[in-house]
């Protein structure tokens, strides 16, 4: 403080005492002392409030008042200036009243000198400075701070810390803010007051007193809370589906394992099921994505219902969901999990405005009898679940050593088609049709065939459901129209081409788009296709299937109804959409000399096709007598091994020359003799 002008205050009604203060300090050597006299307390405190004071030296006893009472008025006006105390009394207890009333010092006027007063004023303000660093430093801490002595007492706290209290108990008298300190030192390290949540700090002193923290963490551990919540959802979401929120494939595994590892230390066992949405693809191709996802979860949720204790279930992905059924004390051939889940998934699904149809197929493997490992069980489920696949009467079947075999070659057969799909490598043969009337030829039906590398020919009846299962039939029949078109369009006679749709690719493929792509990439007249189509296209989704056979009869092609009379609402199919060509199913046909019922069918759908102006065509004609029976009909046209089996185009080159060539004539004339012949 040196070279600082101290602003000193007396405050004293005795004017020698006054003087006796004035002259000692007058003595100070080097000291710039700037001295303020008040005969009062009262006049004191407008003094200190007009001027810089930077201590106050007050008489203790003045009257009627003391120096106290001058401490307690600054102290109510909230001046902090530090004040000293001056009397000729003596004694220790006016010194301990001294500063308890908050006194910087308190100097007998008999040991007054000016080495007395200079030390005790500058200690005060030093002190008095500290204070004031101190109460800043309290007043502005994020915290609620409060010093306890080693009695329990209260010594120092700061606004923070009765604001507190104030909080809490609606006041701040001492008993208050002691009760206070009791309570939080009672309390965990976290604690909640209020709608707040506080952390505890406490440092100890080394006189066995202490200082305790009270932090306002609310803000930190909500986010630390966030940041948990955060975490849990995203483990949730790394073991879960966030579609139907089922465990996913990563926590299946990890169940599984689980559950071999109990299933061994316990000699028991389950079951797991593997289980897949028929036909889901579709789905997705007709309805969208949107409409499958919402199956996807409404069939999650139904599942997830049907489900007991112990029992586990999740999505594996795709429409594939798999779960694990424990052993009970009766061990069922058929798990009644299956049934349950068979019975809430099977059936009608009303989703964002339309219906879709659902069914589920559900292959059984059970531990340890038809696997030890993960990697056993889950491979024999899914032959098992192949097979369900195959049996419409029974969705649910289980795994046998005998349906390895013949389900893996399945599988493998389906690879290969894939395989020869994609390299085209599939071949068209064509069967001749023929006038009833002449026998000559009018056309050729265009018809797979599959000539495997390893295996030999493949029949149609064996690959075209594994095509239609498997979701190559779109690929397939796409092919099979585009080299039966190809061929057409080299044929020099305008000869028809007649080539199946699946009723797959009308339900779930912009067919009519192909077709027209085709008719311009191979540069075939629209007229001399014909698209054969059976009558559960319109049976299945009658006004998607309409719509489709508009927009390819647009297109120029003519649609001809296939496999006639071995459906159950062919009249109804007749009168529903104006086909160019029915064509009569073979079953019929090997019958008619047989059998005078099936005869009277044959004329029966032959006069039916008539009478609604449709050209008749019968398949199966494999005798001269049928050709008889049909010629006494007047029916149109027909197609069997009597007048050509299917084989490559190039058997055929010289019936798709013009009349007049070498050979084409001579058929002509004698056209059944001459056709007969050949192929007998």
């Amino acid at each position: 403080m040196s070279g600082k002008e101290i602003n000193v205050l007396i405050v004293d009604d005795d004017e020698d005492d006054i003087y006796l203060i004035v002259d000692t300090i007058g003595e100070i050597a080097e000291s710039e002392y700037a001295l303020h006299v008040s005969h009062s307390p009262a006049k004191a405190i407008d003094i200190i409030k007009s001027n810089t004071i930077d201590i106050v030296l007050c008489d203790y006893l003045m009257g009627a008042t003391s120096g106290l009472d001058l401490i307690n008025s600054m102290r109510a006006e909230n001046i902090e200036t530090p004040v000293i105390l001056l009397t000729g009394m003596g004694g220790r207890h006016l010194d301990d009243a001294a500063l308890a009333a908050g006194a910087a010092d308190f100097i007998s006027k008999n040991s007054l000198s000016p080495e007395v007063i200079d030390r005790a004023v500058r200690y005060a303000i030093a002190n008095a400075e500290r204070q004031c660093v101190l109460q800043t430093v309290l007043t502005n801490v994020n915290a609620a701070v409060v010093l306890i002595d080693k009695d329990g007492a209260l010594k120092l706290w700061n606004p923070m810390y009765a604001d507190l209290v104030e909080s809490e108990i609606g006041c701040t008298e001492e008993a208050s803010l002691k009760a206070f300190s009791s309570r939080i030192l009672s309390e965990n390290r976290i604690f909640p007051i209020g709608d707040r949540i506080l952390e505890r700090k406490i440092t100890n002193l080394l006189n066995n007193e202490m200082v305790v923290m009270l932090q306002d963490v609310t803000e930190h551990v909500e986010a630390l809370r966030e940041r948990e919540l955060a975490n849990n959802r995203a483990e949730h979401l790394a073991m879960h589906c966030s579609l139907t929120n089922l465990p996913n494939r990563n926590a299946f595994n990890d169940r599984l394992n689980q559950e071999i590892a109990r299933a061994k230390d316990q000699s028991s066992g389950f079951y797991l099921f593997l289980l897949d949405l028929n036909k889901f693809k579709e789905v997705n191709d007709f309805y969208g994505h949107q409409v499958g996802d919402a199956l996807l979860s409404e069939v999650g949720r139904r599942m997830g219902a049907c489900l007991k204790e112990g029992d586990y279930l999740a999505r594996l992905g795709g429409d594939e969901f798999v779960a694990i059924q424990r052993w009970d004390e009766k061990r069922h051939a058929s798990p009644e999990l299956a049934h349950r889940i068979v019975e809430v998934v099977n059936g009608s699904y009303p989703l964002l405005g339309t219906i879709v149809n659902a069914s589920i197929s559900i292959g059984i493997a059970t531990y340890p009898e038809h696997g030890k490992t993960a990697e056993e069980l889950m491979s024999n489920a899914d032959l098992a679940m192949y097979r369900a696949k195959e049996n419409p009467v029974n969705p649910v079947s289980s795994f046998d050593a005998d349906m390895d075999k013949v389900i893996r070659e399945t599988r493998k057969l389906a690879r290969d088609l894939k395989m020869a799909v994609e390299l085209a490598d599939l071949d068209v043969h064509f069967q001749p049709q023929a006038n009833v009337s002449d026998s000559s030829i009018v056309g050729f039906e265009a018809l797979a065939r599959w000539n495997h590398a390893k295996l030999g020919a493949i029949s149609p009846s064996r690959f075209i459901p594994i095509a239609e299962d498997t979701g190559l039939i779109h690929k397939v029949g796409e092919l099979v129209l585009l080299k039966a078109c190809e061929i057409a369009s080299t044929w020099t006679r305008p000869l028809k081409v007649a080539v199946n749709i699946s009723p797959l690719q009308i339900r779930y493929t912009d067919i009519d788009q192909i077709v027209h792509s085709v008719l311009l990439k191979t540069q075939l007249p629209a007229s001399r296709l014909e698209l054969e189509v059976t009558e559960s296209v319109l049976i299945d989704d009658f006004d998607r299937a309409h719509h489709i056979l508009r927009k390819l009869k647009n297109l120029g092609v003519s649609i001809a109804l296939d496999d006639f009379g071995t459906g159950f609402a062919s009249l109804s199919t007749l009168v529903s959409f104006p086909f160019d060509k029915i064509k009569i199913d073979r079953s019929f046909t090997s019958s008619i000399d047989k059998s005078a019922k099936a005869a009277e069918a044959m004329r029966a759908m032959i006069g039916l096709g008539q009478n609604l102006n449709h050209r008749v065509i019968v398949e199966g004609v494999e005798k001269p007598l049928h050709v008889d029976f049909l010629a006494k009909l007047n029916c149109d046209l027909m197609q069997g091994f009597l007048i050509g089996a299917p084989t490559p185009h190039h058997t055929f080159d010289d019936l798709t020359q013009p009349v007049g060539t070498s050979g084409a004539s001579e058929r002509r004339a004698s056209p059944r003799r001459a056709k007969f012949s050949n192929c007998a």
